[in-house]
């Protein structure tokens, strides 16, 4: 039966990865007497499936619910295993039914813990489990003997074979066969003990050796442990300087973020020195004065009409800039201000020209030289009624006032000398020079009264003429 084992483990369940742990030689019960094995086997990889195989049948083992023995108390070789349906088997012993049973009862308790009857079994051979005679070579005994089995290898294979042919009484005669095996190990085994003492020297050699190697090793293990601290370090301070150029990168990235505002202020927002110049201290009689003031008041303005980004309001040196800024205007505005008002009332006290140069046309005087000299201040009116409203219709006002006056003074002028040459000329009313003298002083009435119609309206309406 061991040969048989043997051949179905090799030939069968090897292959397909299971152990062969019971076998017993059974014929169905109440037919025909055909004989067959019916085996016991486990896989060898997780998870763990216990079956029940009948050559090209297999059962799976938790789908087994009973065992029926059939007789505990009496021997009887037929037993009845109950799957889906009830299978009837009648073994070629007791001894092999029970060892199988057994091993039934092994595997449910080690690998299913499941309820499985087992009907009419002695409960001494389910408590033990301890078959005797061929089942034990059969079943393995216990769970220790099952797990040491190992299959033979094929050089194992061909050796016992080339044994067996050599000695060809091994098949009529186990015994004889057994006992000249045992005497050929005894003889293996004394020519290795003799082998090994007389290597002695070479043992305690090769334990020096390992000895020294145990050495090395531990100095090796050492310089690893050092090495690895000092890898630690400079994992540490590599760690570091990427933090610092990390730190560093930032750091690169706000001056430069602060090197742009920086450069916007100083582009946008710096008056220069000449400018500052000419606004406090610029003379504004000159043409060349008047040209500079005019550059400085645009490049005021523009400075402070700039839009500031967020933020801008609370730098210190930012908000002195704008204090610096609204004092040039101020005091610009003052000298400004103050220099055409100037200008207003000594134009409108101006005697330069009177009728009397006039009395052979009797016109009245022209005012361009007055106009001109105003005309160099537009831009600087125009810069102050953008700044200050305020004193802008101020002078507004004291111009038409001052140049009112003016034509007022002419006009009344003219019509006092009109008067008295046309007092002259009453004696020869109907002469040439008459008659030209007198369509002569209608027009220049006229003009007069246009005049006066004219500075009505600037008084009025607030306008520089």
């Amino acid at each position: 039966m061991t040969a048989i084992k043997h051949a179905l483990q090799r030939d069968i369940f090897t292959p397909n990865d299971e152990r062969l742990l019971g076998i017993v030689n059974v014929c169905k019960a109440g037919k025909k007497k055909k004989n067959c094995f019916l085996c016991a086997t486990v896989t060898t990889e997780r998870p763990v499936q216990v079956k029940v195989v009948k050559r090209q049948q297999t059962w799976e083992l938790r789908d087994l619910t009973e065992v029926d023995a059939k007789d505990a108390s009496k021997e009887n070789p037929e037993f009845d295993l109950h799957f889906e349906k009830v299978y009837r088997w009648v073994a070629s012993s007791t001894a092999e039914k029970n060892s199988f049973i057994s091993c039934i009862w092994k595997l449910n308790q080690r690998y299913l813990r499941k309820k499985v009857e087992f009907v009419n079994v002695s409960s001494q051979l389910l408590e033990e489990s301890v078959p005797s005679g061929e089942s034990q070579s059969v079943a393995g005994g216990d769970e220790d003997a099952l797990d040491e089995y190992q299959e033979l290898s094929t050089r194992e294979e061909q050796d016992i074979e080339s044994m067996m042919v050599t000695c060809e009484y091994a098949i009529s005669n186990a015994e004889a066969f057994a006992e000249k095996l045992f005497k050929e190990l005894q003889v293996l085994d004394g020519a290795n003990i003799q082998s090994i003492m007389a290597s002695e020297k070479q043992v305690n050699i090769l334990m020096q050796l390992l000895d020294e190697a145990l050495g090395e090793v531990d100095t090796i293990e050492g310089k690893l442990s050092s090495y690895e601290e000092m890898l630690q370090s400079v994992k540490e301070q590599m760690d570091q300087i990427s933090q610092s150029n990390r730190l560093i990168q930032i750091s690169n990235t706000n001056n430069g973020k602060l090197l742009d505002e920086i450069q916007f202020l100083v582009n946008y927002m710096d008056l220069s020195k000449g400018h500052i110049r000419a606004l406090q201290e610029g003379d504004l009689t000159s043409p060349k004065g008047i040209e500079a003031c005019i550059n400085a008041s645009e490049a005021l303005l523009q400075c402070m009409n700039v839009a500031l980004r967020p933020g801008h309001d609370k730098l210190m040196a930012m908000n002195q800039q704008q204090l610096l800024f609204a004092e040039l205007r101020d005091t610009f505005a003052r000298r400004l201000t103050n220099h055409l008002n100037n200008v207003f009332v000594h134009q409108g006290h101006d005697q330069s020209s009177t009728l009397s140069q006039h009395t052979a046309e009797l016109t009245l005087p022209k005012h361009s030289p007055l106009h001109r000299d105003l005309l160099r201040y537009a831009k600087l009116m125009e810069w102050l009624k953008n700044t200050h409203r305020e004193k802008y219709e101020g002078l507004s006002r004291t111009y038409v006032e001052y140049m009112s006056k003016l034509y007022e003074r002419e006009i009344k002028e003219f019509f006092e000398v009109a008067k008295i040459k046309m007092a002259g000329t009453s004696k020869d009313p109907k002469g040439k020079f008459g008659k030209r003298y007198d369509s002569h002083v209608k027009l220049n009435m006229n003009y007069a009264l246009h005049y006066h119609t004219f500075c009505n309206k600037c008084q009025k309406s607030n306008h520089l003429i």
